[in-house]
């Protein structure tokens, strides 16, 4: 039910409890993150995301029935603390990550990616095409991060994204597993499209763990043709998802 009290101090306990979810630590602890703006708090709806609360100033206009959720309106000045955009999108909502119910055999691993529009983009980028699995490293940046979430697009919440052992997965995986390194065969020259692959990507500064690299059936590169002695990983990464798209 609406609450129709609007909160003007940034010092309201509640307020204070929400601004604590912009810290790693306390996301992990409670289970919960923040997104903003209508178009991810809709495709949290309609991923069947768990809604906790929706937090609207008093001139939010939603598209969307507001009414079925508890619901806080907070004035411009609050939702600026609560927001982590210079020009807040006037509502936000506290949610909990619900992986979607798919084990696919199109996997997308990644081995200590540390930049979170990297990792955005290759949610997005693997929710385009077809790999609905993400296994994430424990020290690859936290997918559930505002500058993650908002270059993702709201892909976090078509997929099956969990933590965990890289090498472990390698390891269990039914199907071809592949590493990007500077040292693996030319990839995409006589390569065909497998119905069971995982890709493994790495850290952008070391690339792959020799861990991982040692556990993967093929260790690949992309050719270039020009100059530039590397691609960005999410730019590596799209390439070669492409290639597998289902």
């Amino acid at each position: 039910m609406v609450n129709k009290e609007i909160i003007s101090s940034k010092d309201n306990r509640k307020v204070k409890e929400l601004r604590k979810l912009h810290q790693r630590k306390y996301r992990k602890k409670t289970g919960q993150f923040l997104i903003e703006g209508e178009h991810l708090i809709e495709e949290a709806v309609r991923f069947k995301q768990e809604i906790h609360l929706i937090v609207l100033t008093e001139s939010a206009v939603p598209s969307f029935d507001v009414e079925t959720f508890e619901c806080m309106y907070v004035s411009d000045s609050v939702m600026k603390v609560l927001s982590s955009l210079e020009t807040p999108p006037g509502m936000l909502a506290v949610v909990s990550y619900i992986p979607a119910n798919d084990n696919g055999n199109r996997v997308l691993a990644l081995d200590g990616i540390q930049d979170p529009g990297n990792l955005g983009t290759l949610i997005r980028t693997a929710d385009a095409f077809g790999f609905s699995r993400l296994i994430l490293s424990e020290d690859t940046t936290d997918p559930f991060s505002d500058k993650v979430l908002r270059s993702a697009q709201g892909s976090t919440f078509h997929l099956n994204i969990q933590s965990g052992s890289i090498v472990d997965a390698v390891n269990a995986f039914d199907g071809l597993t592949i590493g990007t390194s500077l040292e693996g065969s030319v990839f995409l020259e006589e390569s065909t499209p497998e119905s069971h692959v995982m890709v493994v990507l790495g850290n952008e500064g070391q690339g792959v763990s020799s861990a991982v690299l040692n556990a993967v059936d093929q260790k690949v590169k992309i050719q270039m043709t020009g100059f530039s002695e590397s691609l960005n990983v999410a730019v590596a990464g799209s390439i070669i998802m492409h290639h597998f798209k289902a």
